[in-house]
Protein backbone atom coordinates (compact mmCIF):
# COMPACT_ATOMS: atom_id res chain seq x y z
CA UNK A 1 0.00 0.00 0.00
CA UNK A 2 1.42 3.34 -1.02
CA UNK A 3 1.51 6.25 1.38
CA UNK A 4 -0.65 9.17 0.14
CA UNK A 5 -0.24 11.56 3.05
CA UNK A 6 -0.02 11.43 6.80
CA UNK A 7 -3.67 10.35 7.18
CA UNK A 8 -4.72 8.36 4.12
CA UNK A 9 -3.23 5.22 2.61
CA UNK A 10 -3.95 3.76 -0.80
CA UNK A 11 -5.90 0.49 -0.58
CA UNK A 12 -6.13 -0.03 -4.33
CA UNK A 13 -6.35 1.67 -7.70
CA UNK A 14 -9.12 0.46 -10.01
CA UNK A 15 -8.66 -0.29 -13.69
CA UNK A 16 -10.59 2.95 -14.36
CA UNK A 17 -8.07 4.98 -12.37
CA UNK A 18 -10.08 5.52 -9.18
CA UNK A 19 -8.12 5.52 -5.93
CA UNK A 20 -9.65 3.81 -2.89
CA UNK A 21 -8.09 5.52 0.14
CA UNK A 22 -8.44 4.78 3.84
CA UNK A 23 -7.70 6.61 7.07
CA UNK A 24 -8.53 5.44 10.58
CA UNK A 25 -12.16 6.56 10.29
CA UNK A 26 -12.88 7.07 6.59
CA UNK A 27 -12.81 5.36 3.23
CA UNK A 28 -12.65 7.75 0.27
CA UNK A 29 -13.01 6.87 -3.40
CA UNK A 30 -11.19 9.54 -5.38
CA UNK A 31 -12.53 9.37 -8.92
CA UNK A 32 -10.15 8.95 -11.84
CA UNK A 33 -12.65 9.24 -14.69
CA UNK A 34 -15.65 11.56 -14.84
CA UNK A 35 -18.39 9.68 -13.04
CA UNK A 36 -22.13 10.06 -12.70
CA UNK A 37 -23.96 8.51 -9.81
CA UNK A 38 -26.68 8.39 -7.22
CA UNK A 39 -25.94 8.85 -3.51
CA UNK A 40 -28.31 8.60 -0.54
CA UNK A 41 -26.72 11.49 1.31
CA UNK A 42 -27.70 14.89 2.69
CA UNK A 43 -24.48 16.23 1.16
CA UNK A 44 -24.82 16.56 -2.64
CA UNK A 45 -27.15 13.59 -2.61
CA UNK A 46 -29.31 12.34 -5.45
CA UNK A 47 -28.06 12.28 -9.04
CA UNK A 48 -24.88 14.10 -10.01
CA UNK A 49 -22.24 14.21 -12.72
CA UNK A 50 -19.62 16.48 -11.13
CA UNK A 51 -18.41 14.85 -7.92
CA UNK A 52 -14.69 14.39 -7.44
CA UNK A 53 -14.98 11.81 -4.67
CA UNK A 54 -17.33 9.91 -2.38
CA UNK A 55 -16.63 8.87 1.20
CA UNK A 56 -17.85 6.54 3.94
CA UNK A 57 -17.10 7.99 7.39
CA UNK A 58 -17.22 6.41 10.84
CA UNK A 59 -18.85 8.65 13.43
CA UNK A 60 -16.89 9.01 16.66
CA UNK A 61 -18.56 10.19 19.85
CA UNK A 62 -16.94 13.57 19.31
CA UNK A 63 -18.39 14.04 15.86
CA UNK A 64 -21.72 12.60 16.95
CA UNK A 65 -21.81 15.51 19.42
CA UNK A 66 -20.92 17.93 16.61
CA UNK A 67 -23.64 16.33 14.48
CA UNK A 68 -26.20 16.96 17.21
CA UNK A 69 -25.13 20.58 17.75
CA UNK A 70 -24.79 21.78 14.18
CA UNK A 71 -27.01 19.55 12.08
CA UNK A 72 -26.03 16.75 9.75
CA UNK A 73 -25.54 18.86 6.61
CA UNK A 74 -23.15 21.30 8.31
CA UNK A 75 -21.25 18.37 9.78
CA UNK A 76 -20.89 16.70 6.38
CA UNK A 77 -19.78 19.97 4.77
CA UNK A 78 -17.07 20.42 7.40
CA UNK A 79 -16.03 16.81 6.90
CA UNK A 80 -15.77 17.12 3.11
CA UNK A 81 -13.83 20.39 3.39
CA UNK A 82 -11.28 18.57 5.52
CA UNK A 83 -10.94 15.81 2.92
CA UNK A 84 -10.48 18.42 0.18
CA UNK A 85 -7.61 19.88 2.17
CA UNK A 86 -6.04 16.44 2.71
CA UNK A 87 -6.40 15.06 -0.83
CA UNK A 88 -5.54 16.40 -4.26
CA UNK A 89 -9.08 16.60 -5.69
CA UNK A 90 -10.02 18.16 -9.00
CA UNK A 91 -12.80 20.13 -7.30
CA UNK A 92 -14.24 20.39 -3.82
CA UNK A 93 -17.59 18.76 -4.55
CA UNK A 94 -17.97 15.52 -2.59
CA UNK A 95 -20.76 13.36 -1.29
CA UNK A 96 -20.63 10.79 1.45
CA UNK A 97 -22.19 8.29 3.82
CA UNK A 98 -21.89 8.02 7.60
CA UNK A 99 -21.95 5.06 9.96
CA UNK A 100 -20.83 3.89 13.37
CA UNK A 101 -19.20 0.78 11.88
CA UNK A 102 -15.44 0.46 12.27
CA UNK A 103 -13.68 1.22 8.97
CA UNK A 104 -11.13 -1.52 9.66
CA UNK A 105 -13.83 -4.09 8.95
CA UNK A 106 -14.58 -2.96 5.40
CA UNK A 107 -15.01 -5.44 2.58
CA UNK A 108 -14.28 -5.07 -1.13
CA UNK A 109 -15.85 -7.46 -3.64
CA UNK A 110 -15.25 -7.46 -7.39
CA UNK A 111 -16.93 -9.28 -10.27
CA UNK A 112 -16.32 -9.04 -14.01
CA UNK A 113 -17.60 -10.53 -17.23
CA UNK A 114 -15.99 -9.71 -20.58
CA UNK A 115 -15.95 -5.87 -20.69
CA UNK A 116 -18.03 -5.26 -17.53
CA UNK A 117 -16.44 -4.76 -14.11
CA UNK A 118 -18.31 -4.03 -10.89
CA UNK A 119 -16.85 -3.33 -7.44
CA UNK A 120 -18.60 -2.95 -4.08
CA UNK A 121 -16.96 -1.39 -1.01
CA UNK A 122 -19.02 -2.05 2.11
CA UNK A 123 -19.05 -1.54 5.85
CA UNK A 124 -21.82 -3.37 7.65
CA UNK A 125 -23.33 -3.85 11.08
CA UNK A 126 -26.76 -5.32 11.80
CA UNK A 127 -27.02 -6.45 15.41
CA UNK A 128 -28.91 -3.59 17.09
CA UNK A 129 -30.58 -1.70 14.26
CA UNK A 130 -31.72 -4.40 11.83
CA UNK A 131 -35.21 -3.76 10.50
CA UNK A 132 -37.61 -5.20 7.97
CA UNK A 133 -39.37 -2.98 5.45
CA UNK A 134 -42.82 -2.24 6.85
CA UNK A 135 -41.85 -2.57 10.52
CA UNK A 136 -43.32 -0.11 13.00
CA UNK A 137 -41.70 3.32 12.86
CA UNK A 138 -39.61 4.87 15.62
CA UNK A 139 -40.55 8.48 14.95
CA UNK A 140 -42.54 10.87 12.77
CA UNK A 141 -40.70 13.71 11.05
CA UNK A 142 -41.99 16.61 9.00
CA UNK A 143 -40.36 19.94 8.26
CA UNK A 144 -37.34 18.92 10.32
CA UNK A 145 -39.39 18.35 13.48
CA UNK A 146 -39.22 14.92 15.13
CA UNK A 147 -42.00 13.31 17.15
CA UNK A 148 -41.00 10.14 19.02
CA UNK A 149 -44.38 9.68 20.70
CA UNK A 150 -46.23 7.84 17.94
CA UNK A 151 -48.18 5.27 19.91
CA UNK A 152 -47.26 1.84 18.54
CA UNK A 153 -43.54 2.47 18.10
CA UNK A 154 -41.56 -0.61 19.06
CA UNK A 155 -38.17 1.07 19.15
CA UNK A 156 -36.21 3.32 21.47
CA UNK A 157 -34.11 4.83 18.66
CA UNK A 158 -33.43 8.47 19.44
CA UNK A 159 -31.94 10.56 16.67
CA UNK A 160 -30.71 13.28 19.01
CA UNK A 161 -28.68 11.04 21.28
CA UNK A 162 -27.44 8.54 18.70
CA UNK A 163 -28.13 9.41 15.06
CA UNK A 164 -26.54 6.23 13.69
CA UNK A 165 -26.74 3.25 15.98
CA UNK A 166 -23.93 0.75 15.31
CA UNK A 167 -25.99 -1.13 12.77
CA UNK A 168 -25.59 0.54 9.40
CA UNK A 169 -24.90 -1.05 6.01
CA UNK A 170 -23.16 1.36 3.65
CA UNK A 171 -22.09 0.34 0.15
CA UNK A 172 -20.21 2.24 -2.56
CA UNK A 173 -20.69 0.58 -5.95
CA UNK A 174 -18.40 1.34 -8.92
CA UNK A 175 -19.28 0.29 -12.48
CA UNK A 176 -16.74 0.64 -15.28
CA UNK A 177 -19.33 1.23 -18.03
CA UNK A 178 -21.54 4.25 -18.72
CA UNK A 179 -25.13 4.22 -17.38
CA UNK A 180 -27.74 6.93 -17.66
CA UNK A 181 -29.79 8.17 -14.72
CA UNK A 182 -32.64 5.68 -15.14
CA UNK A 183 -30.19 2.78 -15.47
CA UNK A 184 -28.44 3.88 -12.27
CA UNK A 185 -31.80 3.78 -10.51
CA UNK A 186 -32.33 0.22 -11.74
CA UNK A 187 -28.82 -0.68 -10.53
CA UNK A 188 -29.66 0.79 -7.12
CA UNK A 189 -32.86 -1.27 -6.98
CA UNK A 190 -30.90 -4.48 -7.64
CA UNK A 191 -28.30 -3.53 -5.02
CA UNK A 192 -30.99 -2.94 -2.38
CA UNK A 193 -32.63 -6.27 -3.21
CA UNK A 194 -29.23 -7.96 -2.96
CA UNK A 195 -28.76 -6.50 0.53
CA UNK A 196 -32.07 -8.05 1.58
CA UNK A 197 -30.96 -11.41 0.13
CA UNK A 198 -27.68 -11.27 2.09
CA UNK A 199 -29.56 -10.71 5.35
CA UNK A 200 -32.10 -13.39 4.45
CA UNK A 201 -29.32 -15.90 3.77
CA UNK A 202 -27.91 -15.19 7.24
CA UNK A 203 -31.42 -15.11 8.77
CA UNK A 204 -30.67 -11.80 10.48
CA UNK A 205 -33.53 -10.89 12.80
CA UNK A 206 -35.28 -7.54 12.76
CA UNK A 207 -34.92 -5.74 16.08
CA UNK A 208 -38.37 -4.22 15.63
CA UNK A 209 -40.60 -7.15 14.63
CA UNK A 210 -40.71 -10.92 14.17
CA UNK A 211 -39.52 -10.64 10.57
CA UNK A 212 -36.17 -11.36 8.93
CA UNK A 213 -34.43 -8.03 8.43
CA UNK A 214 -34.18 -6.47 4.98
CA UNK A 215 -31.64 -3.83 6.07
CA UNK A 216 -31.04 -1.46 8.97
CA UNK A 217 -32.71 1.81 9.84
CA UNK A 218 -29.76 3.93 8.71
CA UNK A 219 -28.40 2.29 5.54
CA UNK A 220 -26.71 4.26 2.76
CA UNK A 221 -25.74 3.56 -0.81
CA UNK A 222 -23.70 5.25 -3.53
CA UNK A 223 -23.62 3.96 -7.13
CA UNK A 224 -21.40 5.39 -9.86
CA UNK A 225 -20.82 4.67 -13.54
CA UNK A 226 -17.97 5.82 -15.82
CA UNK A 227 -18.93 8.72 -18.08
CA UNK A 228 -15.56 8.46 -19.87
CA UNK A 229 -16.16 4.84 -20.87
CA UNK A 230 -16.70 3.91 -24.52
CA UNK A 231 -19.11 1.20 -23.36
CA UNK A 232 -22.72 2.06 -22.54
CA UNK A 233 -25.11 -0.31 -20.80
CA UNK A 234 -28.75 0.42 -21.60
CA UNK A 235 -30.49 -2.60 -20.05
CA UNK A 236 -29.90 -2.96 -16.31
CA UNK A 237 -32.06 -5.73 -14.92
CA UNK A 238 -31.70 -8.94 -12.96
CA UNK A 239 -31.86 -10.78 -16.31
CA UNK A 240 -28.84 -8.85 -17.60
CA UNK A 241 -25.27 -9.84 -16.79
CA UNK A 242 -24.62 -6.51 -15.10
CA UNK A 243 -27.57 -7.18 -12.79
CA UNK A 244 -26.05 -10.52 -11.81
CA UNK A 245 -22.67 -8.90 -11.12
CA UNK A 246 -24.22 -6.13 -9.01
CA UNK A 247 -26.16 -8.67 -6.96
CA UNK A 248 -23.09 -10.83 -6.36
CA UNK A 249 -20.71 -8.06 -5.27
CA UNK A 250 -23.26 -6.48 -2.95
CA UNK A 251 -24.14 -9.80 -1.30
CA UNK A 252 -20.51 -10.88 -1.00
CA UNK A 253 -19.28 -7.58 0.42
CA UNK A 254 -22.11 -7.31 2.95
CA UNK A 255 -21.66 -10.88 4.18
CA UNK A 256 -17.90 -10.47 4.51
CA UNK A 257 -18.19 -7.18 6.38
CA UNK A 258 -20.83 -8.56 8.76
CA UNK A 259 -18.60 -11.54 9.45
CA UNK A 260 -15.59 -9.30 10.17
CA UNK A 261 -17.34 -6.77 12.37
CA UNK A 262 -20.03 -8.75 14.18
CA UNK A 263 -19.29 -12.45 13.53
CA UNK A 264 -22.60 -12.76 11.70
CA UNK A 265 -21.78 -15.96 9.83
CA UNK A 266 -23.60 -19.17 8.89
CA UNK A 267 -21.72 -20.89 11.73
CA UNK A 268 -22.87 -18.32 14.31
CA UNK A 269 -26.45 -18.51 13.04
CA UNK A 270 -26.48 -22.32 13.39
CA UNK A 271 -28.13 -21.97 16.79
CA UNK A 272 -31.75 -22.65 17.74
CA UNK A 273 -31.81 -19.80 20.27
CA UNK A 274 -30.47 -17.36 17.66
CA UNK A 275 -33.16 -18.51 15.22
CA UNK A 276 -35.85 -17.93 17.86
CA UNK A 277 -34.45 -14.56 18.89
CA UNK A 278 -36.62 -12.57 16.46
CA UNK A 279 -39.82 -13.64 18.21
CA UNK A 280 -40.88 -11.08 20.77
CA UNK A 281 -41.69 -13.52 23.55
CA UNK A 282 -41.37 -12.66 27.23
CA UNK A 283 -38.98 -14.87 29.21
CA UNK A 284 -40.51 -13.61 32.46
CA UNK A 285 -43.95 -14.74 31.33
CA UNK A 286 -42.49 -18.05 30.15
CA UNK A 287 -40.84 -18.73 33.53
CA UNK A 288 -43.74 -17.51 35.65
CA UNK A 289 -46.78 -18.78 33.76
CA UNK A 290 -45.82 -21.46 31.27
CA UNK A 291 -42.87 -23.43 32.61
CA UNK A 292 -44.38 -24.19 36.07
CA UNK A 293 -47.11 -26.20 34.31
CA UNK A 294 -44.52 -28.76 33.24
CA UNK A 295 -41.75 -28.65 35.83
CA UNK A 296 -40.99 -27.21 39.23
CA UNK A 297 -38.96 -24.00 39.20
CA UNK A 298 -37.64 -23.04 42.59
CA UNK A 299 -35.73 -19.77 42.43
CA UNK A 300 -33.01 -18.35 40.24
CA UNK A 301 -30.84 -21.45 40.47
CA UNK A 302 -33.44 -23.58 38.68
CA UNK A 303 -33.83 -20.88 36.03
CA UNK A 304 -30.09 -20.87 35.43
CA UNK A 305 -30.07 -24.65 35.12
CA UNK A 306 -32.91 -24.52 32.62
CA UNK A 307 -31.14 -21.84 30.57
CA UNK A 308 -27.95 -23.92 30.66
CA UNK A 309 -29.84 -26.91 29.29
CA UNK A 310 -31.15 -24.74 26.41
CA UNK A 311 -27.68 -23.44 25.60
CA UNK A 312 -26.14 -26.91 25.74
CA UNK A 313 -28.36 -28.26 22.97
CA UNK A 314 -28.96 -25.09 20.96
CA UNK A 315 -26.20 -25.72 18.39
CA UNK A 316 -27.21 -29.27 17.54
CA UNK A 317 -27.75 -29.16 13.73
CA UNK A 318 -30.69 -31.56 13.76
CA UNK A 319 -32.39 -29.56 16.50
CA UNK A 320 -31.74 -26.29 14.64
CA UNK A 321 -33.30 -27.82 11.51
CA UNK A 322 -36.47 -28.82 13.35
CA UNK A 323 -36.74 -25.45 15.08
CA UNK A 324 -36.34 -23.79 11.69
CA UNK A 325 -39.19 -25.85 10.26
CA UNK A 326 -41.50 -24.60 13.00
CA UNK A 327 -40.30 -21.01 12.54
CA UNK A 328 -41.05 -21.23 8.82
CA UNK A 329 -44.56 -22.46 9.59
CA UNK A 330 -45.09 -19.51 11.94
CA UNK A 331 -43.83 -17.12 9.27
CA UNK A 332 -46.31 -18.54 6.77
CA UNK A 333 -49.13 -18.19 9.30
CA UNK A 334 -48.22 -14.55 9.92
CA UNK A 335 -48.19 -13.91 6.17
CA UNK A 336 -51.61 -15.55 5.76
CA UNK A 337 -50.30 -18.47 3.71
CA UNK A 338 -51.27 -21.20 6.20
CA UNK A 339 -54.12 -21.45 8.66
CA UNK A 340 -53.67 -21.54 12.41
CA UNK A 341 -55.14 -25.05 12.50
CA UNK A 342 -52.65 -26.38 9.94
CA UNK A 343 -49.62 -24.74 11.58
CA UNK A 344 -50.63 -26.02 15.01
CA UNK A 345 -51.16 -29.57 13.74
CA UNK A 346 -47.86 -29.79 11.87
CA UNK A 347 -45.90 -28.03 14.62
CA UNK A 348 -47.24 -30.43 17.24
CA UNK A 349 -46.26 -33.35 15.00
CA UNK A 350 -42.69 -32.06 14.83
CA UNK A 351 -42.58 -31.52 18.59
CA UNK A 352 -43.88 -34.98 19.38
CA UNK A 353 -42.01 -36.99 16.76
CA UNK A 354 -38.77 -35.10 16.20
CA UNK A 355 -38.10 -33.46 19.56
CA UNK A 356 -38.84 -36.43 21.80
CA UNK A 357 -35.28 -36.79 23.13
CA UNK A 358 -34.80 -36.18 26.85
CA UNK A 359 -31.93 -33.74 26.27
CA UNK A 360 -34.17 -31.62 24.02
CA UNK A 361 -37.00 -31.35 26.55
CA UNK A 362 -36.14 -27.78 27.57
CA UNK A 363 -36.15 -26.61 23.94
CA UNK A 364 -39.44 -28.42 23.35
CA UNK A 365 -41.04 -26.50 26.23
CA UNK A 366 -39.72 -23.18 24.92
CA UNK A 367 -40.97 -23.97 21.41
CA UNK A 368 -44.43 -24.85 22.74
CA UNK A 369 -44.53 -21.44 24.42
CA UNK A 370 -43.36 -19.59 21.29
CA UNK A 371 -45.95 -21.40 19.14
CA UNK A 372 -48.69 -20.59 21.62
CA UNK A 373 -47.82 -16.88 21.79
CA UNK A 374 -47.45 -16.54 18.01
CA UNK A 375 -50.76 -18.27 17.23
CA UNK A 376 -52.83 -16.36 19.77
Amino acid sequence: MAEINREFELLLRTSDGDEVLKSSDTIVVKFGPERNGIVSSWLNGGYSEDLSAVFNHQLSQENIDRYGDGGILDFLKDLSNGFCNDLDLRNNKLSGLITSADMDYYSIACESYMDIKVMAITTAGARVNAVSAGDGASYYEINGQYDFDIGDAQSDLEIGSNPNKPGTINTILLINAKLDESSLLLAEMIAVEAKAVALRDLMVSSNYSNEIATGTGTDGIAIFSNLDSEDTIENVSKHAKIGELIGKVVMDSIKESLAKLQWLTPSYQLNALVRLDRYQYSLDDFYENHLPKYMEIDGESDKRDFIASLVNVSRNPELVANVSLIIHLLDQYRAGLLSKKTVLKVSNSILENQLDRDEWHSMKLLLEYVIMTQLE
